[in-house]
């Protein structure tokens, strides 16, 4: 058992760079634009987005109930079979399918993922290592996505669909990869509930100051670091649509972006925790919310070409808080409730980002067309309740930093 430990301890960062290998991610929209219609395109996006919602929370207590190897092969090989779907396509309804199988594939992944690496450390005595080691493991998903993108614009320029069916292969490739993977030991006399007795006692894990401050914290920069992300497209369209060479619904133009941007995260995401270390936790959150808070003003007011080069730093944030929130919260959730603990912060951020998108939408008149007025305006007011967020956790900063410290523990 303590060796097979040691081999996902060692081969996890190798998993991570996998993981996050999104081939699809800068030419989803441009091939179900050319399947289906538009308002079937929006479906289906709907569709993962409901899927995601009901299958988070259920998957974290899968995790913690059959265990985290188990889990990880469910995740990939839904995943093979989404991605093989997509690629085959044929009508809504199988993309719809596929989209549902996405949604649950991601979720299975989700928390599962760190609660493996942790319990796997744990296991052989290197708990103390594991914010390092998330670090680390931060830069590798940021390189595989920025990888995948870049690949996957390329495989695009000569077909749209292809790059799907190099993400099924590197999917079945998780699988035999995961598949070498030992199950940590659970602790002793650990037992579970059916799973809303489970989710009712993560919720009191917010009897924890600490928890409480960073699930609100995440639920703030997961609606901030979604809003470049739902808008950069249309930004950068409207940015150089007056000059002639600059066709930025190419594949191959969108995927250099989406690798620059992670490329960028990349390097954020190797240092976040020595930056914590030198300025502490709740500062190394607050420069995150800084920096998207200022990303999203300077896109809000500001129509310049130059701002796509800042629109490079839009994951840098989530590069430098996903290590330090990581190494604050697992050590403090027990095991057997920790893979359904990061699913419920998770959900709570995915739910809060759709409140979000209701609130945008109803600013914008109907029939309105994307216009950079349209899209100025939604920015605008994003910033602001991004700067009321800021102001919020620069006094929860001033109180909980001298108690928090680094945030991090070393044990269960």
């Amino acid at each position: 058992m303590e060796q097979g430990c040691k081999w996902n301890a060692r081969w996890y960062p190798r998993y991570a760079f996998l993981s996050d290998a999104y081939f699809w991610l800068p030419i989803f929209f441009l091939y179900f634009s050319e399947e289906l219609s538009l308002e079937d395109v929006l479906l289906v996006e709907m569709v993962y987005y409901l899927g995601v919602y009901v299958m988070e929370v259920p998957s974290g207590w899968f995790s913690d109930r059959f265990g985290r190897r188990v889990t990880l092969l469910v995740a990939a090989a839904v995943l093979a079979v989404a991605y093989g779907m997509i690629f085959i396509g044929g009508s809504f309804l199988v993309f719809a399918i596929a989209q549902f199988l996405k949604a649950a594939g991601i979720s299975f992944k989700s928390g599962t993922e760190t609660a493996f690496h942790f319990d796997s450390l744990k296991a052989i005595g290197r708990e103390g290592e594991f914010g390092a080691r998330e670090a680390r493991v931060a830069r590798n998903r940021f390189l595989g996505g920025a990888a995948a993108a870049l690949v996957g614009g390329l495989i695009a320029i000569w077909s749209l669909r292809m790059a799907y069916l190099v993400a099924c292969v590197f999917a079945i490739g998780m699988i035999l990869l995961v598949a070498r993977f030992t199950e940590p030991p659970k602790e002793e006399g650990e037992t579970h509930a059916n799973p809303f007795r489970e989710f009712a006692r993560c919720v009191g894990y917010l009897r924890q100051p600490i928890l409480l401050s960073i699930l609100g914290f995440f639920v703030l920069m997961t609606i901030l670091n979604h809003v470049p992300y739902e808008f950069f497209q249309s930004y950068i369209e409207f940015s150089l649509e007056s000059i002639d060479w600059a066709h930025m619904g190419t594949p191959l133009v969108s995927g250099i972006h989406v690798t620059l941007t992670l490329l960028v995260a990349s390097y954020f995401g190797a240092r976040s925790i020595r930056i914590r270390n030198r300025i502490g936790l709740w500062w190394t959150l607050l420069l995150a919310t800084a920096l998207q808070t200022l990303i999203i003003g300077v896109m809000g007011w500001v129509l310049s070409s130059i701002v796509v080069v800042l629109l490079l730093a839009r994951s840098v944030p989530r590069a430098l808080m996903a290590p330090v929130i990581n190494a604050t919260v697992t050590g403090r959730v027990a095991r057997k409730h920790r893979a359904t603990y990061l699913s419920m912060q998770s959900l709570a951020g995915r739910l809060a980002f759709a409140g979000m998108l209701l609130l945008l939408t109803s600013t914008i008149p109907a029939g309105e067309s994307a216009t950079w007025q349209t899209i100025s305006s939604v920015l605008q007011l994003s910033f602001w309740i991004a700067l009321g967020g800021f102001a919020i956790f620069i006094v929860i900063a001033l109180v909980r930093s001298p108690r928090d410290g680094t945030g991090e523990v070393v044990q269960a």
